[in-house]
């Protein structure tokens, strides 16, 4: 399980809801998230749709924003925090795959 180990956090994928999912920094502790089902998400950005290397969200934790069709993801501006309700499952991102979330900007193909 994931812990803060630190006050900045660690980069996930967050499915929440009939909402879909999101990228951004989770500080909050995997008790934390699983007593409320909500977990405050920083720098957070919608994922609309995406592209990647084999589909599936946790490939999108692994590998980030890839591919030949990698320019035909949505992926929505980055917001200071959101408060996500009904979250279903935490992600952790590696560091590569936070990086293309983290360059991916809205007002480009992305």
């Amino acid at each position: 399980m994931a812990t803060r180990t630190n006050k900045r956090g660690y980069w996930a994928i967050v499915g929440n809801g009939p909402w879909g999912l999101w990228f951004g920094r989770v500080i909050a502790t995997d008790a934390e998230i699983a007593k409320t089902h909500s977990v405050r998400l920083f720098e957070a950005r919608s994922i609309r749709h995406w592209y990647g290397r084999k589909g599936g969200i946790t490939s999108l934790a692994r590998y980030g924003l890839c591919g030949p069709r990698m320019t035909q993801s949505r992926v929505g501006g980055e917001a200071e925090s959101t408060l996500l309700l009904e979250v279903k499952a935490v992600h952790l991102c590696s560091a590569a795959a936070a990086a293309t979330f983290r360059a991916c900007r809205c007002d480009d193909e992305c």
